[in-house]
């Protein structure tokens, strides 16, 4: 028996931030892998697809949510008589003629993904807990060779409240809870020693969402336990969605199709060359009571790990915490930028590290802007420069401020008067999108409000030798002075240069954050 569970947006974080003891047990009785990578783009259709097809879009030709053989874009690579990629399902029904097949889901466009006359229990339900209350009892039943339960609350919950977030990590250990009745039931038929689990995720999430290009968004948890599984092991090979399905049909001995390009996940089967490599335990990440970034205060900074029991042993000297790293004893009051990187122990055993980038800026009360930006990209206006939050590397995710053939010229307002040292400014450099670094920054101060001084320059050799493609931030360091006002001016490039394929157009330049230190 193989029971597949699909959580829906489960992240790595996530996993690890939940207290999750059925998922925790499940790891013990076998491995888990935080090597795992989707498909792209990193949504749930293509994924899912992935997941039971054994290949990826540019095969399966499922590319987005809602997919139909109807309704598709790019043709999959061999199709049965209905117009569907072979899938896990119908692989066992062919080799397999008299296997039992369920698949149980509370999401309805991923029933239309597959061939359904291949399989014995197709039932949708309009939320999880239905669904592991239809699910258990056929199990025990009927006894089947594969069963999906997919659940996409986590998803939904990421959406509205944030990846990550407290009601986020809720939904993760409501979820292990329903997993845990189902392994109460095996346990209680005395067949829980016979099944083999995979419980693996679709994709993470950034903020509110995902599809994008991110570490955060393609890597995901993935789990198996079972009979010849290793145990209590994290597997260190590379591994990736579509690889699911090729590890379903070598569990069962059968072939898998030619068109399918996955690979059975033998880093976890005992025995085998790539799991003897595998020798690391799962050591549970500690994750801090406050993120990394930009912050005008002193803030407290505490670790925690879920389960506890574990040591939590740091460093702020920019080194990666090994066994002879200071322990940490509780919350560390930040007063000036430091990055702190933690990792729990357990004996020998590492967890993930976490890091920490705390920069501790001093409040600004209030900025204006010589010339306005573009209205195509206004960000928030002028506060989007001091509003403590760094843009990504796409000049369309609305934290920057983009000036068309014009210069930069800000003044910034501290709150109340104080010592200033550095000022740190963030630029982008796409040159392909016509967006250029600047060709001088200069920084003047004033304790009056009245009469400025310069404080210090950088000129465009400088810049050009510091620069590189995507995000920037160029820093003046000087003497410290107490300052009340601030004005930083940034000169636009003004027209594409010689050799540029807009050579002559208008230019632009992207500033996202000024940081007074």
């Amino acid at each position: 028996m193989i029971i597949l569970i699909g959580i829906d947006g489960m992240s790595i974080p996530g996993f690890q931030m939940a207290a999750t003891p059925n998922m925790d047990e499940l790891v013990r009785n076998g491995a888990l892998s935080f090597n795992t990578r989707g498909v792209m783009p990193t949504v749930s259709g293509p994924n899912w697809a992935s997941h039971l097809m054994g290949a990826g879009p540019e095969q399966h030709g499922v590319t987005f949510n809602g997919w139909t053989p109807e309704n598709i874009i790019l043709h999959p690579t061999k199709t049965d008589e209905k117009g569907y990629f072979h899938s896990v399902f119908t692989v066992i029904r062919e080799q397999m003629p008299r296997a039992r097949l369920g698949f149980f889901y509370d999401w309805d466009a991923l029933g239309e993904m597959f061939n359904a006359g291949n399989i014995d229990r197709l039932d949708f339900s309009g939320f999880y807990d239905e669904t592991f209350r239809k699910a258990i009892p056929w199990v025990l039943e009927h006894r089947p060779e594969l069963t999906f339960i997919y659940i996409g609350n986590p998803d939904e919950v990421g959406h509205q409240y944030k990846w990550e977030s407290a009601e986020y990590v809720r939904s993760l250990e409501e979820v292990d809870l329903a997993i845990g009745e189902l392994m109460d039931a095996l346990k209680e038929a005395r067949l829980f020693d016979r099944v083999h689990f995979i419980v693996a995720s679709d994709h993470g999430g950034i903020d509110y969402g995902h599809g994008g290009v991110s570490m955060e968004e393609i890597q995901v948890p993935w789990i198996i336990s079972g009979p010849g599984v290793i145990r209590n092991r994290m597997i260190g090979q590379a591994n990736d969605n579509f690889n699911t399905a090729s590890t379903i049909v070598a569990l069962l001995g059968l072939r898998q199709p030619w068109e399918w390009i996955g690979r059975p996940a033998r880093g976890a089967f005992d025995g085998t060359a790539m799991a003897k490599e595998n020798r690391r335990v799962y050591v549970p990440q500690p994750f801090g009571t406050i993120a990394g970034g930009i912050y005008d205060a002193d803030m407290a900074l505490d670790f925690t790990v879920v389960p506890g029991g574990y040591d939590i042993r740091y460093t702020l000297d920019g080194s990666v915490p090994d066994g002879s790293s200071p322990l940490w004893e509780g919350p560390l009051l930040l007063s000036q930028s430091a990055v702190v990187h933690a990792a729990a122990f357990d004996g020998e055993h590492k967890s993930m590290v976490s890091s920490i980038d705390y920069v501790r800026v001093l409040p600004v009360e209030s900025i204006s802007l010589q010339s306005p930006a573009s209205p195509l990209y206004p960000g928030k206006g002028p506060a989007t420069l001091i509003d403590r939050q760094k843009a990504s590397g796409s000049f369309t995710d609305g934290k920057w401020l983009g000036f068309q053939s014009s210069d930069l010229e800000a003044t910034l307002t501290l709150r109340e008067a104080g010592e200033v040292a550095s000022i740190i400014v963030g630029y982008l450099y796409t040159p392909g999108s016509w967006i250029f670094e600047p060709q001088a920054l200069t920084i003047s101060g004033s304790a009056d409000g009245k009469t400025f001084n310069v404080l210090g320059a950088i000129d465009k050799a400088a810049i050009v030798d510091l620069r590189a493609g995507g995000r920037n931030e160029l820093t003046i360091a000087f003497e410290p002075v107490v300052l009340k006002t601030i004005k930083v001016t940034a000169t636009n490039i003004g027209v594409c240069p010689p050799g540029h394929a807009g050579e002559g157009e208008p230019a632009w330049l992207f500033v996202d954050e000024i940081m007074v230190r």
